[in-house]
């Protein structure tokens, strides 16, 4: 990145902006550029006016204290003034709609012949006048390498006489990527504080630390699965392959000629695991998982949700190799085919971004998305190539359902072999993995109101009490089914039971149970 800068000064780009909440990370790839190419380099804000960098005490050194933003650009413009770099901080203020005198001195920058003399802007989010857009030449800082986080590990352990600064623990540092530089110097330093050292026992601490700074966000959430894949009941085929893919990161996997796993796409019934599913494989691959609420994406400035999307992937990079859990992602991309006419276009281009970002991406973030309801996704999510493949998860077979019986009873503490599983399991016909779950805390909860130990009477009687979704959705699930014969792999092995449809025909459905895929 500081050779790009490098680059544009050098080959006389006048207007550059910069966007990064890192102040000091720019003032430092400025200080390198201006030394490099041999200019006197300024930075001007509105608290601080102008000042100039003294490379000789390796400072910035006042000029004017106070300066508007006017008298910036006619330093700027001066003929007095040459061979500069002038480092505008948060100028957007002043190139609004209203300030069209200022906006055409910016264009005028830009079409005349001036050598030897580059504007930059920095700020912490994009915002060009539309009249701009053509003229500046944007540069997004993207978050601290691993050398980027190496260094300020050794910075916080000179401010705090912390030996073995230069031999850092490598988990340690990787722990505190996807921080900003100061967000890093920050973690470190609140870590050593609380423990009176900085190493690999730390990691919990920075870990922490970095949780509160991402979930700021909004929309990102660094999940702690606590969930293994062993909690996961039937889906064999699904579990097999996220076994086999997860050695597509290990070392010699690229010298073998393999890339690393894109990502999957989990479409099917709801409750029937692949949520679960997508919490196991951080466990199973032991990288952090990031969960993704696609609608908190969208805000309400123009450009927000393009940003919010873009700085969420950014993240997800910074921390690579990751997961990526899209939860639902049906919800946040609904209405995209009437885009342009109800939101501006912006659910399109979020979502433009995103399958670009997928297509495109070369660091290890590996993408889980999950949906329930298969006709509110856009065809292009479901093209191969997007993802490496595209998972069906049906309802659970007579054989499934009672290892997810066996499973939901260890967790209670209960012993699978003390009940009729095979009776339960037939009983539970179309049932998901959620309802059964749903079955056993009933079953548990009437035991407990009668004060004593639960049974299989119990749990029979919580089947006969429970209404499955299968009912009133036979027919959804016949024609989802239908579709994933020849568009998805089925999660599971084994041949998905018929649906009672005798008993279901008669039972009233509300319009949102109706199932009109488009792709059918």
């Amino acid at each position: 990145m500081e050779q790009e800068i490098i680059n544009l000064v050098r080959a006389n780009v006048k207007l550059i902006q910069i966007i990064s909440y890192e102040t000091l990370r720019i003032h430092g790839m400025l200080v390198k550029t201006a030394k490099e190419l041999e200019k006197d380099l300024y930075i001007w804000n509105r608290v601080k006016g102008l000042k100039r960098w003294n490379s000789s005490k390796s400072m910035f050194e006042e000029e004017q204290s106070e300066m508007s933003p006017e008298e910036a650009m006619e330093f700027f413009i001066s003929e007095e003034n040459q061979n500069l770099i002038l480092l505008l901080e948060d100028f957007y203020p002043d190139l609004t709609e209203d300030k069209p005198r200022m906006i055409r001195t910016f264009r005028n920058i830009a079409v005349q012949q001036i050598k030897g003399k580059s504007l930059v802007m920095s700020q912490p989010f994009p915002q060009l006048p539309r009249e701009l857009e053509k003229d500046v030449h944007l540069i997004e800082l993207p978050y601290p390498s691993f050398e980027d986080i190496k260094a300020i590990y050794k910075k916080v352990c000179k401010e705090y006489n912390i030996p073995k600064a230069d031999n850092p623990d490598h988990d340690l540092i990787e722990s505190a990527l996807g921080l900003t530089i100061m967000e890093a110097e920050k973690a470190f330093a609140l870590a050593y504080i609380e423990n009176d050292s900085l190493s690999s026992s730390e990691i919990p601490l920075v870990i922490r630390e970095k949780e509160n700074i991402i979930k700021k966000s909004g929309y990102l959430e660094y999940y702690h699965p606590k969930e293994e894949i062993k909690d996961v009941g039937g889906l064999d085929v699904l579990k097999d392959w996220l076994i086999k893919r997860g050695r597509g990161f290990d070392k010699g996997a690229k010298d073998f000629g393999l890339n690393p796993p894109r990502g999957i796409l989990l479409l099917g019934i709801p409750g029937t695991g692949k949520s679960l599913t997508s919490k196991a494989i951080g466990n199973l691959w032991h990288f952090p998982l990031l969960r993704l609420d696609m609608g908190k994406i969208f805000g309400g400035i123009v450009g927000e949700s393009e940003m919010n999307i873009r700085q969420a992937l950014k993240i997800a990079e910074a921390i690579a190799p990751s997961i990526l859990w899209i939860d639902e992602i049906e919800k946040g991309m609904s209405g995209i085919s009437s885009s342009g006419s109800t939101d501006g276009g912006t659910t399109a281009r979020v979502l433009g971004t995103f399958l670009t970002w997928m297509q495109e991406k070369t660091k290890p973030v590996f993408v889980v998305a999950t949906a329930n309801d298969i006709s509110q996704l856009p065809p292009e999510l479901l093209r191969k190539g997007r993802v490496d493949e595209i998972f069906f998860v049906d309802l659970p077979t007579q054989k499934e359902r009672e290892d997810i019986i066996k499973i939901h009873l260890r967790k209670k503490g209960r012993k699978p072999d003390k009940f009729n599983v095979e009776e339960i399991a037939k009983e539970s016909k179309g049932f998901s993995g959620a309802e059964l779950e749903e079955v056993i805390k009933e079953a548990l909860f009437q035991a407990y109101d009668k004060e004593r130990e639960v049974n299989d009477e119990d749990i029979l009687e919580a089947v006969k009490k429970t209404f499955p979704l299968s009912r009133t959705m036979h027919e959804t699930i016949e024609k989802m089914r239908k579709w994933a014969k020849s568009r998805a792999v089925f999660a599971s092995s084994q041949k998905p039971e018929e649906l009672n449809i005798a008993e279901s025909k008669d039972i009233p459905k509300l319009k949102q149970e109706s199932y009109n895929n488009p792709f059918i």
